[in-house]
């Protein structure tokens, strides 16, 4: 799958579609688009309906957050992150002003 750079903005997700599955896109605050399923694993919240907190997003149900590098975790209140697993992730190269994304 491919589209313009200027389709995923700094704190934005967006919704796409790789070979027939659903995953998701955003952009961190550091510029770099990052990718992920559409569902998160904990009670299968809609990720697209999700926000971008630095260069994470954050499941809009209970909070889980996801790097984009496949990590998931959970921060409490009092600053504490509790490892959550491991998420599939997307191939994504961006150059040109294209995103190229590709399901591993």
């Amino acid at each position: 799958m491919q589209l313009p750079t200027s389709a995923i903005a700094p704190g934005e997700v967006r919704a796409i579609d790789v070979d027939g599955a659903e995953y998701v896109l955003w952009r961190g605050h550091d510029g770099r688009v990052r990718g992920g399923p559409r569902t998160c694993p904990h009670l299968d919240h809609d990720l697209a309906e999700g926000w971008v907190e630095g260069d994470e997003l954050v499941c809009p149900g209970h909070g889980w957050a996801f790097d984009g590098d496949g990590h998931a975790f959970k921060r409490n209140e009092f600053g504490r992150t509790d490892p959550k697993g491991t998420v599939e992730t997307l191939t994504i190269d961006e150059r040109d002003g294209t995103v190229e994304v590709e399901a591993r």
